[in-house]
């Protein structure tokens, strides 16, 4: 049987100070949507590598899950204080956060977003400009959580 690879990216805060028990709810219902849309298919859970926010969140239930995980970002994550997440596959593009945006949107099939700051909300518009306007069936799930910060 030949199986499709999707892959799901997931952007959000990658710094602590949210509500991190909605946050963790509301991907954990996704996932669970996500697990039962691709029975056939592998999942590949891609956020930015570090071991923090919604990154460490979205990897922890991607192993939860059996996802496959994808560490996407900057080589700066290889110097962050909260160390890297052991993924199955690591992707560097670029020096500094940012470096990677254009390319992780063209890695990616669809596109969930929970809370974020700047980075993440640009890379919002990036694959809205080139992934959802080809009208093809690219999903975009957004959703806020409280910042603390």
């Amino acid at each position: 049987m030949i199986y499709e690879v999707v892959k799901y990216g997931v952007v959000g805060f990658s710094k602590n100070k949210f509500d991190k028990k909605s946050a963790y709810k509301l991907l954990d219902k996704i996932f669970q949507d996500i697990k039962d849309k691709h029975l056939n298919n592998i999942v590949e859970i891609v956020s930015g590598y570090t071991n923090s926010g919604i990154p460490k969140i979205a990897y922890e239930l991607a192993d939860k899950y059996g996802f496959k995980t994808v560490g996407f970002s900057a080589k700066q994550a290889l110097n962050v204080a909260s160390g890297i997440y052991p993924v199955s596959k690591v992707i560097l593009k670029g020096e500094r956060f940012g470096d990677e945006s254009h390319d992780f949107i063209k890695y990616i099939d669809h596109l969930i977003r929970i809370g974020g700051g700047l980075q993440s909300r640009k890379e919002i518009e990036i694959f809205r400009n080139e992934v959802l306007n080809r009208g093809n069936d690219s999903v975009l799930i957004e959703y806020e959580v409280e910042w603390y910060g």
